[in-house]
C-alpha cells in the first residue's frame, strides 16, 4: 500500500539493500557505487558456482573472477498492476532517471481493489478528497500524467522535481530517451502490444 513504492519505477521502488558475502572472494566492507540489478542475481550466482551464465539473460556477473563491467544506465518498466492497466519505462544513471509515460489520460492513482484497502492508500484518498496534501502528494492524485519525467536524483532523491521541460537539460532527456527506445528494441519490449 505504498504509493510509489514496491511496484514502481520511482527509485522508492527499485532502490533496495543489495549486500554480498563471500568469504575469500570479496574484501569485508567494500562498498561499490555500480548500477546494479536484480537481473544481475542469477548470471553472478551461476559464475560464482562455476557454470557459464545462459546467453539469454539479462543480468551481468557483478562479483567474482568473472565479473562483468556496470553499465552505464539501468532499465525499468512498469505494466498492467493487478486489474489496472499502465505502461511506463525508464532509464536511471548515475545522476538522471527518466519516465516514459504511456498512459498519459490514467491517474498515477489507478484504483487497484487491493491497494485500495491498504491503510496508507485509504489515508491519502481521503486526505486528497479534503485537500490536505501538499503539492508534491496531490500529484499522485491528478488526473493525468506528463508523457515525460526526469529527475536529477543526486539533487532530488525524492524524484519530486520534474526536470523534462526545462531547456537545461534538453540533451540528457533526448540521450536517456533514445537509450530507453534503443532497450525496448533489444528486449523486444510486449508492452506495447495492445492486450
Amino acid at each position: 500500500g505504498l504509493p510509489r513504492g514496491k511496484r514502481w519505477i520511482y527509485d522508492s521502488g527499485v532502490h533496495i539493500p543489495f549486500i554480498i558475502r563471500w568469504p575469500g572472494k570479496l574484501k569485508p566492507g567494500t562498498v561499490s557505487d555500480e548500477l546494479v540489478n536484480t537481473e544481475d542475481l542469477a548470471p553472478t550466482t551461476m559464475a560464482a558456482a562455476g557454470l557459464k551464465p545462459k546467453d539469454y539473460m539479462h543480468g551481468r556477473v557483478i562479483a567474482g573472477p568473472k565479473k562483468q563491467p556496470a553499465p552505464e544506465m539501468l532499465f525499468y518498466h512498469r505494466d498492467r498492476m493487478d486489474e489496472a492497466f499502465e505502461c511506463m519505462r525508464a532509464a536511471r544513471d548515475h545522476r538522471f532517471k527518466y519516465i516514459r509515460n504511456y498512459e498519459t489520460r490514467r491517474t498515477y492513482a489507478q484504483h487497484i481493489d487491493y491497494m485500495d484497502m491498504m491503510p496508507t492508500l485509504v489515508d491519502l484518498r481521503r486526505l486528497n478528497a479534503e485537500g490536505k496534501l501538499n503539492a508534491v502528494q496531490k500529484r499522485f492524485f491528478s488526473p493525468t500524467k506528463p508523457a515525460e519525467e526526469l529527475y536529477d536524483i543526486v539533487k532530488d532523491p525524492h524524484e519530486t522535481k520534474n526536470l523534462a521541460t526545462d531547456r537545461k537539460f534538453a540533451k540528457t532527456l533526448r540521450e536517456m530517451r533514445r537509450a530507453t527506445e534503443r532497450w525496448q528494441e533489444k528486449v523486444g519490449d510486449l508492452g506495447m502490444m495492445p492486450e
